[in-house]
């Protein structure tokens, strides 16, 4: 049996950009072209501490000829010591003196896409939206679960002329552009009662999309909420089991691990093609003398907002309702009965005197 559960998104904290200068000021010095960069330091995935590797697009135009030359794509930029902010690649190239320079990269935690993952591209517009870097046919799903940064310079870079014959390293501020998930589940039983919590699934999400940097995600439709796919939060087994407690401090709860999924605003209006996103997970539910009363696999339904760069922790009460477990009560009538009038018909007392 499907029960609604309810869901409390929970502190959906928006992972700031870092600052310009937030950047570390070193790097190649030279009229090579180099990189540096830095990640939102909120971030619990991929973060400037760890990032290793990222692919790098661009392309120059002059001011005689508009016609973009590119330069990167999908240049495999690297560092071997994480503590320094000094980026490699090869074979290097240099700026050309005067030409105006326009930058894209991305880091799907440390890989390049492939053909069953997505594809980046330049594009092949006029003006410089039109040129930038796109993701395509992205994978999100539960075979693909990954952190995804992207990053643009694109305000236009001067190469070096022979007044500096230098140029500081291209500085990229990565952002995260996939929504991060958990679920925290919480018990609503009387003290004594445990549950225990396994095989947490998210289902029917859309699983494919398509990114740019100016107009976000987009093509998703009917056609990518895929019922078919699912994601698996983990739960260890060590820490799967919650519990009322007489004090909320003392309650235990059961968190999962986290889960990436493609940005998109659900909708329930009737005018939507969108379907409820589901959370299924396994129970079994003891009551205080230690007996398994019921075991059982639940569905709850919502329509989340995620945005790019958002987490989001969805907090989740499960009881009797929930379960389909009744309490055991007791009533009585509203009233109690009238006295009933008896009969005294007549009565002949004796008295006498003390």
């Amino acid at each position: 049996m499907k029960k609604s559960i309810l869901f409390i998104a929970a502190g959906a904290l928006a992972l700031s950009a870092c600052t310009s200068s937030e950047v570390i000021e070193e790097g190649v010095q030279s009229n090579a072209i180099g990189f540096q960069n830095v990640v939102s330091k909120e971030s619990r995935a991929l973060t400037s501490a760890d990032l290793k590797f990222f692919s790098v697009y661009g392309y120059y135009v002059t001011e005689n000829d508009n016609t973009p030359v590119v330069v990167f794509n999908g240049q495999d930029v690297a560092r071997t010591d994480v503590s320094k902010n000094e980026w490699t690649y090869t074979p290097t190239r240099y700026w050309v003196p005067g030409a105006t320079y326009r930058f894209y990269a991305y880091s799907c935690e440390g890989t390049e896409f492939t053909a069953a993952t997505g594809q980046a591209s330049l594009g092949s517009g006029n003006d410089v939206a039109g040129r930038a870097l796109r993701l395509r046919n992205v994978i999100c799903d539960g075979s693909h679960q990954h952190d995804l940064i992207f990053a643009s310079n694109d305000e236009g870079i001067k190469g070096a002329g022979e007044e500096t014959n230098t140029n500081a390293p291209v500085a990229f501020t990565f952002k995260h552009i996939l929504s991060k998930i958990n679920v925290v589940f919480s018990s609503g039983f009387p003290v004594g009662y445990e549950i225990t919590v396994s095989d947490v699934k998210i289902k029917n999400f859309n699983d494919k999309a398509n990114y740019h940097p100016t107009n976000g995600w987009t093509n998703q439709d009917e056609s990518n909420q895929n019922n078919s796919a699912e994601i698996a939060l983990a739960v260890e087994e060590t820490a799967n089991i919650a519990s009322s407690a007489a004090e909320e401090a003392n309650a235990k709860k059961v968190t999962t691990g986290i889960g990436y999924v493609i940005p998109y605003l659900y909708s329930d209006a009737e005018t939507s093609d969108d379907e409820a996103v589901e959370l299924e997970f396994k129970v079994i539910v003891k009551n205080n003398n230690g007996e398994s009363i019921l075991t059982n696999t639940l569905t709850g339904t919502w329509y989340p907002k995620w945005q790019a760069g958002f987490t989001y922790t969805y907090n989740v009460t499960i009881d009797g309702d929930a379960t389909a477990l009744w309490p055991i009560v007791f009533e009585t009538a509203q009233n109690i009965d009238d006295w009933t009038n008896g009969s005294t018909g007549a009565v002949d007392m004796k008295f006498s005197a003390n």
